[in-house]
């Protein structure tokens, strides 16, 4: 359990590569059906691999250059340490990121246009119906984060 508390980020790093070898796996039977996607496709993976990742390897740079004891220091910002503030820059960059891509460069048709990348094929109206409430969600953790005192282990 020591290991997952000082060196987390590597086990986020490997589910957010499972994640997008499961998404590129149930693209596969879109992509016999309509050829013309496999482009999209294989952006979008690209895309989820780089920037999913961002806030892990930033969070394994505070880790191995031991600006960090452990991944319970980035639940607990208001200590003001800096790599701890730019992990959480890093999130607030990603969803102003992904609501840019979502309302104005057409991210929300691309997904409906693409099965499989979201359950249940959403049409772009419900996804971005819904996109804001999903963000809602981590900005109601970061909220916790930055007020919530959080005792921070050392190992």
């Amino acid at each position: 359990m020591e290991f997952i508390i000082k060196h987390g980020w590597i086990l986020f790093i490997l589910v957010t590569l499972l994640n997008g070898v499961i998404l590129k796996f149930r693209a596969n039977k879109y992509i016999k059906q309509n050829p013309e996607l496999k482009k999209g496709y294989d952006n979008y993976f690209k895309g989820w691999i780089l920037f999913g990742n961002i806030p892990w390897v930033i969070m394994g740079i505070g880790d191995l250059t031991g600006m960090t004891n452990n991944i319970t220091e980035f639940f607990a910002p208001r200590m003001m340490n800096p790599i701890v503030l730019f992990f959480h820059f890093s999130i607030i960059g990603l969803y102003i990121l992904m609501a840019w891509w979502v309302y104005f460069k057409g991210g929300a048709e691309f997904m409906a246009n693409h099965p499989g990348l979201l359950r249940n094929n959403p049409s772009a109206k419900y996804i971005k119906i819904m996109l804001p409430f999903m963000l809602l969600g981590g900005v109601i953790a970061m909220i916790f984060m930055w007020t919530a005192v959080i005792p921070t282990p050392k190992f």
